[in-house]
């Protein structure tokens, strides 16, 4: 890393390290703590070419935001309009997550936004945790809004019969809670 803290390049940082690790990660959150206003660098990199690059700025992007809510707040509508339109689904799965538990900071029209993506995601996946997460946040999404229940129940059926035991499960407990 330079040693120059404000020329960082934080694509190259989070590039380096074995791909199950979590790399400069923590670096590059550390300098983020230092000086917000280079969290929006970070964000950017959620929509990177760069499968690696763009987990480990999403698991950057969740420490941040779950550790002081002032990085969340600014960015809560970027979080919908603009970095749910990566390709990744780790971004996904990372805005889920972020999606649940910041549900009650969006708007009735950022909710309304969210179970949108969430159910085209939980369609068009195969990715287990995207799935199971995606299921989560549209059981709590219909608990908030029961007109949303039957898209929801109709999801839960669908994927009750998956072979995946942690999508299945999940599938049963949202139609037996709903």
């Amino acid at each position: 890393m330079a040693s120059d803290k404000s020329s960082v390049d934080f694509a190259s940082e989070l590039a380096v390290g074995k791909p199950n690790s979590l790399g400069n990660t923590l670096k590059i959150v550390k300098i983020v703590e230092l000086d917000p206003k280079k969290f929006p660098q970070l964000l950017k990199l959620l929509l990177h070419k760069d499968s690696l690059v763009a987990m480990r700025a999403m698991n950057g992007t969740k420490r941040l935001m779950r550790a002081d809510k002032d990085f969340f707040d600014p960015q809560k509508e970027s979080l919908v309009k603009v970095y749910s339109k990566t390709k990744h689904n780790v971004v996904k799965l990372g805005l889920i997550t972020l999606y649940f538990d910041f549900i009650k900071e969006f708007s009735s029209s950022e909710l309304k936004q969210i179970k949108t993506l969430t159910l085209k995601w939980v369609g068009e996946s195969e990715d287990w945790m995207i799935l199971a997460q995606g299921l989560k946040l549209l059981e709590k999404l219909a608990k908030i809004d029961p007109r949303i229940q039957p898209e929801v129940i109709a999801v839960a059926k669908r994927l009750q019969k998956d072979a995946r035991k942690a999508v299945a499960t999940k599938a049963k407990k949202v139609l037996s809670g709903l």
